[in-house]
């Protein structure tokens, strides 16, 4: 088999991370060299600490994460992440960049999310296959996640009125023609669902993308059976207005089922004075953070994960994972997530309140067969189905 060199640009990679899209950029790299591929993957120690203020990076050069080679962004006062969201670029990541891509001559330059990071490095520096991945909405949006300042998703996009609206320093490079003369030189921008891929192509009209879904590695082989909690559902994330958990435990308050909630978030004290005020106690196990291996055992054994997101959604890997366990999703009718729940049973998609606490009261577990369901996450959410795609797209003629 043909071994290619890949580097991978992200403003976070785990441990120094937040979110779900830097998981998958690590699932990627460690499958990619598990194959017998080179991957290096450059991230901000400066983004980490920009969002997570008691964060004092002190790493300056590349680590070995097994065969994953890390290579991180390190300034004073983490001023490149500054920069970067202000400026659009910034010098020092640029020249970091430039000198990586020297260094190891790439085949694949694939991009993440690299909005602390800049555009600039997606210009093309060789012959090199060029990819960025838009795991949120970043290329067309300012607040990376179409959402307003009334928590509505936005249709226009229009980025200037939305940052003079909640109180963020306007992006005004985005209007420029740098910005423009970046993204023009992805060979191909790849997003993970289709409702990504149009709203992507309505803004800024962009040929070459293709949709290939995200995909999370195999679950443990070895998965408690027995928990303290029976006959329940699951919302598992974390705990923000546009997860739309505050409207779960709403309705819940007129339903008679279980739920357990595993996250943490800016939300956690409005959840737990909901939890209490409306005496939801009994019916409402609020977990707080759970890690990813205490995560596995509530997934294998809820009747169903509850995704009640009220933002557009992209591809969230926590469905996938999810299915990847023979567990049903149900899921608001936003973003991509209609995608994944109807490969299952589309009844499972909601609209509106009522329909939620409808779905919930009549739920029947047993109409749902687990051998199924992880079939459907071996068929287009597992290594392998991504993989397939991934390397026949990596094939394509360079420019």
């Amino acid at each position: 088999m043909e071994t290619l060199t890949f580097v991978m640009t992200s403003s976070f990679y785990p441990p120094y991370h937040i979110g779900g899209a830097c998981i998958f950029v690590k699932n990627l790299s460690e499958e990619l060299a598990r194959m017998g591929h080179e991957v290096h993957v450059l991230h901000s120690l400066d983004a980490y600490g920009v969002k997570k203020k008691s964060y004092r990076a002190t790493e300056e050069q590349g680590i070995q994460q097994g065969a994953v080679r890390t290579h991180v962004v390190k300034t004073p006062f983490n001023l490149s992440a500054y920069l970067s969201y202000a400026l659009g670029s910034c010098s020092p990541i640029v020249k970091k960049f430039e000198s990586l891509t020297k260094d190891v001559r790439p085949d694949v330059v694939h991009h993440h999310n690299i909005s602390l990071l800049g555009h600039r490095i997606l210009r093309k520096l060789a012959n090199y296959l060029n990819l960025y991945t838009a795991h949120d909405y970043w290329i067309i949006c300012q607040q990376n996640d179409l959402i307003r300042q009334d928590s509505r998703i936005c249709e226009a996009a229009s980025c200037l009125f939305c940052a003079l609206t909640q109180g963020r320093p306007p992006q005004l490079w985005r209007y420029g023609p740098g910005f423009r003369d970046s993204i023009s030189q992805i060979d191909f921008l790849i997003a993970p669902s289709n409702y990504l891929k149009r709203r992507i192509s309505e803004k800024i009209g962009f040929a070459k993308q293709v949709v290939i879904p995200n995909f999370v590695p195999e679950p443990p082989e070895r998965i408690p059976l027995r928990l303290p909690f029976r006959k329940f559902f699951l919302y598992a994330g974390r705990l923000e207005t546009y997860k739309g958990v505050l409207e779960l435990l709403d309705v819940y308050r007129a339903i008679d089922a279980k739920l357990v909630i595993a996250g943490d978030g800016p939300l956690k004290d409005r959840v737990n004075a909901f939890i209490n005020g409306h005496h939801l106690n009994e019916r409402v196990a609020f977990l707080g953070h759970v890690d990813h291996t205490s995560l596995w055992p509530l997934l294998r054994n809820t009747d169903a994960l509850i995704i009640p997101s009220t933002c557009a959604e992209n591809n969230p890997l926590i469905a996938l994972e999810a299915l990847s366990v023979g567990t049903p999703v149900i899921a608001s009718n936003m973003g991509g997530l209609p995608e994944i729940i109807e490969k299952v049973d589309r009844s499972l998609i909601y609209d509106n309140h009522a329909r939620l606490a409808q779905i919930l009261s009549d739920f029947d577990r047993t109409r749902y067969s687990s051998d199924d369901i992880n079939m459907v996450y071996k068929r287009y959410y597992s290594p392998p189905a991504f993989m397939q795609q991934y390397l026949a797209l990596v094939k394509q003629p360079r420019k």
